[in-house]
């Protein structure tokens, strides 16, 4: 408190001091009379003293339970959807729930700690939030009454901030200014009476220490009471309104007659009238009844503030006035001052009930829930403020089969989902799990979430792939593999690394099986397609590509290792005659036919569109290193055979890179397929992460789609991640929407939004998903076979799955792991090869042709085989 504030507070504590001392006073002289009456009874006094005992009893025992019950209380915050509308009779249902917080039978002792406290408040944004507060046992009655209220959620109630010790604070408890009999303003639900409230709150600054708070505590009448209290009530108004005649009153109404002698005035039968159908109003109807208290409390750091926002959310009750009104409660002497809560003696009490939800109103008077309709409810879309703080669109509730995520390594960690006793991390089972996409903006939360399931499935011990065309992603992942046990199997190709590369030949077929090489063969061609968008129309390209790599595989079958070719003999053999002229005895007959036959009959710059990009890869230093040693270190089967951590950087944003990160994704689907010759019990499981998937989704063909739906028999499993579904091809769509096991969205742009929601089942609005904030999303997901409804997630921090994992000082001991297991070798070492590669192959067939004594050797040779 401020130091005028003391000052001014002084004389006002004298003066409640002295009226304090005469009511003491003429107390204790009443007493005394009663005593002296009593001194003659003995009886009498046995019989008082042992009522004495009995209520020190009963109250000693309400005053533990009450306090105990005070300890037991629960608070959860109830979040409205932005399409919440409830109806008068919702709200009439949900207060009907919570007329059970109050128990029947030890009702009369804990009563004071029954009531439902509805609490509005600011959070750290300075929105509008509504949180509901009752008995801990009382919790099932607040779910079930939260039924009548569809698209609100309820959510744990955040720890609050800090208060500054020098803030200024003011109390004000309202009380009806009236009797019960008469009636607040029915203010209704449209427009919504919270809009005041929450105009008012915005005038907040939580961030300079402002806080305002309204605790509407609500204490159910019970039955037998309401009947009592409605006899009361009659009583009451027959005393104050004594019922004239019909005739009279009617007479009297319409001014005919003249006033009778001893009959009222006009005006007095007007208001007669009025009264009665106020009190018709009242007890007419089989709405709750609730005795209430209204606490606000209002702090500020700066001087004057706290009462100027106090008389603005005072303001805002005046919405509820009609035959009856919410005054502030207290003493106000007319030119001195106001004696109210901020008194020293009341003070305390106030800031107990504030703190507790101890119900002990200054005065009770009672309300039917039509009066309060306006606070019984979050608020609703009728509310034009903008700081309310809502949920966006009606969202079903997570499944509550859901598993909870600990580390567990048969799960795959989802993210976070609301729940009534807070955030709870989920995941979903990895035998569920075959077909995972995930759609939504750039950097709202995605690839955090990518990361976050890639450490969890690496460290759990399985074979995983990262393929992230942006480099970030990999640098944050590293710092979580530098453990002994895991950097051993971490496999790592990072175009952007100009000094080492490994070596990826395309056609290394060294130890590889014929069903291996078919699909590296498969693999480039498909890898051409999609990032140069061929389709029939690119058929002679897709026909040379074809020949030339077939040709290649069947040429590296006759060479030893060091000497197989390289994409970069494509060219080569397309244009060099001589070349091509000694490598066709040693290729396939299908082959050697179109070169022989067909080929030459093609026009001069038919083989440009195959040559101009394999140039382009050529003019890069890393990409030319990379695929330009014969020797292949990098083998995705083998990766995951064996269960190895593959990192992939291709580089972003070229045409260059387009294709390196497509050889790469084909690569693998079709190194997949190859595990057909492996029994499917000893088939390890593979995960594949591909960001920026319609990347390598260019083919018209469907090509990826058909892969995807074939890899998952062979224990290959991909997750797939872009910004938008209307980006993927068709066929890629559909595949993604009809097989996927989880489905999970970020904001999207209209026409995404629109997608996915009809993919969800229309349970959710487009406009829902379009407007999701930042790092939350909506899941769909698959638990024993069936999928879930869509629900709220909100996103996980690697930082927070993993907080002591990450090494980033051990990075060097990783890079050492790479370098011994992957072999990479410098990059000029590879380019001053590479140019001298195609001519020591040349040598080396001639060379095999004049050792061999007939010029036809080769070919026979290969023709035996073909016919084997």
């Amino acid at each position: 408190m401020s130091e005028s504030n003391r000052r001014d507070a002084v004389p006002l504590a004298l003066l409640a001091v002295a009226i304090a001392a005469l009511f003491v006073a003429a107390s204790l002289r009443q007493w005394l009379v009663a005593l002296r009456e009593l001194a003659g009874h003995p009886a009498a006094i046995s019989l008082a003293g042992a009522l004495l005992i009995f209520a020190c009893v009963v109250l000693v025992a309400r005053l533990v339970v009450t306090r105990r019950a005070l300890d037991h209380r629960v608070a959860m915050l109830a979040v409205p959807a932005d399409s919440f509308d409830p109806s008068p009779d919702s709200v009439v249902h949900f207060a009907s729930g919570l007329s059970r917080s109050r128990r029947a039978l030890r009702g009369l002792l804990d009563a004071p700690a029954s009531a439902v406290r509805l609490r509005l408040d600011a959070d750290p944004a300075g929105k509008l939030r509504y949180a509901v507060e009752v008995p801990e046992r009382a919790r099932g009655a607040l779910r079930a009454a939260m039924a009548a209220y569809e698209g609100v959620e309820l959510r744990a109630v955040p720890e609050p901030p800090a208060e500054p010790e020098a803030a200024e604070v003011v109390r004000a408890e309202l009380v009806l200014a009236r009797a019960s009999s008469e009636p607040l303003r029915a203010a209704g639900l449209d427009p919504d009476p919270l809009a005041g409230l929450a105009r008012a709150i915005d005038t907040l600054d939580p961030a300079g220490g402002d806080a305002a708070t309204i605790c509407v505590d609500l204490l159910p009448v019970t039955p037998g009471k309401r009947r009592r209290l409605r006899r009361r009530l009659l009583r009451r108004a027959r005393h104050h309104q004594p019922s004239p005649s019909p005739g009279d009153e009617l007479a009297g109404l319409l001014g005919g007659g003249g006033r009778r002698r001893g009959g009222a005035p006009p005006a007095e039968l007007v208001e007669r009238w009025v009264g009665r159908q106020a009190l018709a109003r009242k007890l007419g109807t089989a709405e709750p009844f609730f005795e209430m208290q209204i606490l606000i409390r209002v702090a500020s750091p700066v001087p004057g503030r706290a009462k100027a926002q106090l008389a603005g959310l005072l303001a805002a009750f005046d919405a509820f006035a009609g035959e009856n009104h919410l005054r502030v409660s207290g003493l106000r002497i007319p030119g001195v001052a106001f004696l109210g809560s901020d008194l020293p003696g009341r003070r305390r009490q106030f800031d107990r009930r504030f703190a507790t939800g101890l119900f002990r109103p200054a005065r009770r008077r009672v309300v039917m829930t039509s009066e309060i309709a306006g606070l019984m409810k979050p608020p609703s879309k009728r509310c034009s403020a903008a700081n309310v703080l809502r949920s966006g669109g009606a969202v079903p509730p997570p499944p509550r089969e859901l598993p909870t995520f600990d580390g567990q390594a048969g799960l795959l960690p989802l993210g976070k989902v609301e729940t009534e006793t807070g955030e709870r991390m989920v995941g979903v089972p990895l035998r569920d799990t075959f077909f995972f996409y995930m759609a939504g903006r750039s950097r709202f939360g995605k690839t955090e979430t990518a990361i976050g399931q890639f450490l969890h499935i690496a460290r759990s011990g399985h074979g995983c792939l990262f393929l992230d065309p942006h480099l970030d992603a990999l640098e944050r992942i590293k710092g979580y593999l530098t453990e002994e046990g895991l950097r051993e199997r971490v496999v790592e190709v990072n175009l952007a690394d100009p000094d080492r590369q490994p070596a990826w030949n395309l056609f290394a077929v060294a130890g590889r099986s014929p069903r291996r090489a078919t699909g590296q063969v498969d693999a480039v061609v498909d890898a051409f397609a999609s990032a140069l968008r061929w389709d029939e129309v690119n058929a002679r390209a897709l026909n040379l590509t074809t020949q030339a790599a077939q040709a290649l595989v069947d040429l590296a079958r006759q060479l030893p290792a060091e000497l197989a070719p390289t994409i970069f003999e494509i060219p080569v053999l397309l244009s060099d005659d001589e070349w091509r002229a000694a490598v066709l005895p040693h290729v396939s007959p299908p082959v050697r036919q179109f070169f022989e036959e067909r080929f030459p009959r093609l026009a001069p710059e038919a083989i440009t569109p195959v040559t101009n990009l394999i140039d382009r890869l050529r003019a890069a230093p890393t990409s030319a290193a990379l695929l330009g040693n014969p020797l292949a270190t990098y083998d995705i089967r083998a990766a995951m055979d064996r269960g190895q951590i593959v990192l992939v950087c291709p580089g972003s944003g070229s045409g260059r890179d387009r294709l390196i990160a497509n050889f790469f994704v084909f690569d693998a689907l079709h190194g997949a397929k190859s595990r057909a010759d492996v029994p499917p019990e000893r088939r390890r499981e593979f995960y594949a992460w591909l960001d920026e998937v319609q990347i390598y989704d260019g083919a018209s063909s469907g090509t990826l789609a058909a892969l995807l739906e074939q890899v998952a028999k062979f224990g290959v499993r991909a997750l797939l991640l872009n910004q938008n579904p209307e980006r993927l091809t068709a066929a890629t769509r559909d595949a993604v929407t009809t097989n996927r096991s989880h489905l999970v969205t970020t904001a999207l742009n209209a026409k995404g939004s629109g997608l996915l929601a009809r993919e969800l089942g229309g349970e959710v609005a487009p406009e829902t998903i379009g407007q999701l904030p930042r790092f939350h999303s909506l899941a769909s997901v698959t638990l024993d076979g069936e999928i879930s409804r869509p629900f709220r997630l909100a996103g996980a921090p690697v930082e927070e799955l993993f907080p002591d994992a990450c090494h980033p000082e051990a990075l060097g001991l990783l890079d050492s792991a790479i370098d011994q297991g992957i072999g990479r070798s410098s990059v000029a070492e590879t380019l001053a090869r590479l140019d001298r590669h195609p001519a020591e192959i040349l040598g080396h067939l001639l060379s095999r042709q004049s050792k061999g004594g007939q010029h036809t050797g080769g070919r026979q040779t290969l023709d035996t085989r073909a016919s084997q």
